[in-house]
This record gives C-alpha cells, structure tokens and sequence, in this order.
C-alpha cells in the first residue's frame, strides 16, 4: 500500500508538472521574464550562495544559463566549468526547470569568452560555421536545453574595440543565425543573441532586419551605461536621458527606440535590467552627486567581493544597516544613488524596475530580462521580501499575486 500511494503520489506530481507546463504553453505569458543563471554565484560565500534550485519558476519564463565556450581550436561549444556543469549536475538541474513550464537556454560567450578573435574566425569560415552548428546541436540534445543564447560581444566590436574586428562579422554573424534557425526551428527550439545598448556598436556589428526575422528575440544588455571606466560618477542603467550626461544615446529608451528604428521586431526585443549597481570611489566625498571625480571603482561588497559593482542586496544593506544616504533626481530620468563616505554607487531599485516594465508594456515589447537572480535579494537578507526586484518585474508585466515589496534601499 505504501509503496502504492508512493506510485500515486509521483504519478499525480508528474501530471501537475505538465499541467503547469502546458498551461504555460498555451497561455505562454504575454511578456517574457528571462533569467540568466551564472555558473559562478555558487562558489560564494554563505547568504550569496546562488545554485539552480533558488531560481524562482514562479517569476521566470525563460532561464539562460551562463555560459559555456568557444573551443578557439575545435571551433565547438564546450563545457567551462566541469566541475559546477557536470559533476554538481547544473547543466541537468537547469534543464529539469522545463517540468515546472520553464525554457531553458545554454549562453555561449560572455564578455570574458568574446576576447580575441575566435568567434569571428568561426563565423567568417563556412566550413567552421557549418560544423560549429552540426556540433552545438548535438550540445544541446545531449545536455536537455531547448534553446541556445549567443552572447558574443560583439561582431567587428570585440569587447567594445570597433576597430579590433573586420567588417565582414556583422554579415557573417547573421548567416550564423540564419543557419542555427533553420536547424532549431524543426526542433522548436528557441535562438536568442544578447546585443548590445551602444548605437555605435549597433550600426557596425549588427545587421538587424536579419536578426530580427532569425532569432526568436534580443536579450537588450541595457545596463552598464556608466561606471568607473568613466572616471566620475554616473548611472548604471538610466530609464531616459538625463541633462547632466553628456551622452544623449546612454540611456534604456534610446536604445530601444534605436533598435527598433534599426528594425528589430517589437515582440522580438526584451529590455535588460540590473540587479546590480555599479560603485565608485570619490575623489572628493564632499562632492557626492553625479559627474563627480572619482578615482576609480567603489570597494568589493561583503559577499560578491568585486570592485566596481555591489549586488541589490549589498546596496540595500548598506543603506538600512549602514546609513547610506540615498538620493535621487527630480526628473525621474534614472534610478537612485547612495553615497557614504568616498563610496558611491548607483542602482535600479523596486519603483524604477516596474518604470521599465510599463515601458516594455506601453510599446509592446518582448519582455524583460535580469542579470542576474543572484545578485536581487533572493534569500529576503534585507527583510523587504524575497526577490524584490524580480518580482516587481514579472507581477508588472504578467499579473499574478504580487506581494507588497518594500523600496527598503531608497
């Protein structure tokens, strides 16, 4: 009887599973909430420990896991991290997710894999191109994904260096999308590209109506506007331009409206938000609002311990634990800062991530995208609520019970 109810009780499990899954299908939520999972978040230290099972399926449509790599001399997708991928099962763990009516995607690439010159070898040679997707088709059967992520960055750009690759990249990379989607479409498989928010590197890297009518959708990496590379203060990821940035295009609505005008598929673009915020050491603590002098990157956080940016988490601790004081400008062009001492730091926080989810909604756009789960508050650290930040982003664009989430870092 035991052993019975036991039959019963997975059976029932199973069903409830693909109910979900199939509901999900159907319905396929109007807006996609896409997730990528890092490979790396596990290797913190206690609260900031990130694994596969902490991914909220609630929250998140799709997941991208980050990242496997380019073999520069096979010119083959290969594992990176053996012993997170295979041994600790991640690969097996993220592509389970698809029970629960999630779809799951392998990224290639990643701004430390897109250094020299071995993608746009790749692409630029039929021969390695065709064997690159014979190859990376039979990665993703073996490993359980439905889809494939690139995230090279970028074509002719490699690591924002225009002059570093040849002009035939931004050709060679759409026969390259042209060629996985015939491959994946049979398959019903999903192709996305993560792209990049600078319309210079937009204009040389990227033949757009190609991709638009190729891939299933653009993950927008419309974060990363401002930070200590400036040499002064600035915002990470503004939402509209601001008069004090002496760049007009560094801002979310100017690269959605440039991609579109580019020729990007509405549906097809997914705006990129950070759960992070990018930090800076002041010159001058007295003078602490943007544009101010800084001398380089704000001091590694307590948990993610990397110079230069702080996890929402981290940011939120600081300023309820610790005082920061927080400020923001008046014309709502961006989210807030806080400032303590020479440490700076700039950040999205709960009201400015649902301001982007209603623009995605009032232009009709694909959805939103988050780098990364693993830097919101996932575990509620902060005591506002768990994933503030992610869930202010999936309850705005899908409905769903929304709970109450306190701006505990403003």
């Amino acid at each position: 009887m035991v052993v019975e109810a036991e039959r019963l009780d997975s059976e029932l499990s199973s069903l409830l599973d693909v109910s979900k899954s199939r509901q999900r299908e159907v319905g396929d939520k109007r807006y996609k909430v896409v997730c990528y999972f890092t490979n790396w978040a596990w290797y913190r230290k206690g609260k900031g420990k990130f694994v596969p099972e902490d991914i909220d399926t609630n929250l998140c449509t799709h997941v991208i896991y980050a990242f496997a790599v380019l073999d520069a001399e096979k010119m083959e997708i290969k594992v990176f991290d053996s012993w997170a991928d295979i041994d600790n099962k991640f690969y097996k763990r993220i592509a389970s997710l698809a029970k629960k009516g999630v779809k799951t995607s392998i990224g290639i690439g990643g701004w430390t894999d897109s250094a020299g010159d071995k993608y746009s070898k790749m692409v630029n040679n039929p021969a390695k191109r065709a064997h690159f997707v014979q190859q990376v088709t039979g990665f993703i059967e073996k490993y359980g994904f439905t889809g494939l992520d690139l995230d090279w960055e970028y074509p002719k750009c490699w690591q924002n260096e225009c002059a570093r690759g040849p002009a035939s990249d931004k050709h060679s990379f759409s026969i390259l999308l042209a060629e996985l989607s015939a491959v994946f479409k049979p398959r019903r498989w999903h192709l996305s590209a993560a792209v990049s928010p600078n319309s210079a590197v937009i204009d040389v890297a990227y033949d757009v109506p190609s991709m638009s009518q190729h891939l299933d959708w653009i993950n927008l990496m419309s974060y990363d506007y401002h930070g200590p590379w400036d040499r002064k203060t600035g915002h990470v990821a503004p939402l509209y331009h601001h008069n004090g940035d002496t760049n007009p295009h560094f801002n979310v609505d100017f690269s959605v409206k440039y991609w579109l005008g580019k020729g990007m598929k509405k549906d097809k673009l997914v705006v990129g938000m950070p759960m992070y915020g990018k930090s800076f050491t002041l010159a001058n603590p007295s003078n602490n609002g943007l544009n101010a002098p800084t001398n380089g990157p704000g001091r590694g956080g307590p948990v993610t311990n990397a110079g230069g940016t702080l996890a929402f988490y981290e940011i939120c601790a600081a300023v309820k634990r610790d005082h920061w004081k927080t400020r923001r400008e008046s014309d709502g062009s961006m989210g807030p800062y806080a400032f303590s001492g020479n440490q700076w730091v700039s950040y999205d926080d709960v009201s400015d991530i649902k301001k982007k989810s209603q623009l995605i909604k009032s232009k009709g756009l694909g959805g939103g995208m988050i780098w990364a789960p693993d830097f919101d508050d996932f575990k509620n650290t902060c005591g506002c609520g768990r994933y503030p930040l992610l869930t202010a982003l999936s309850s705005t664009l899908n409905g769903g019970p929304a709970p109450h989430v306190q701006n505990c870092a403003s």
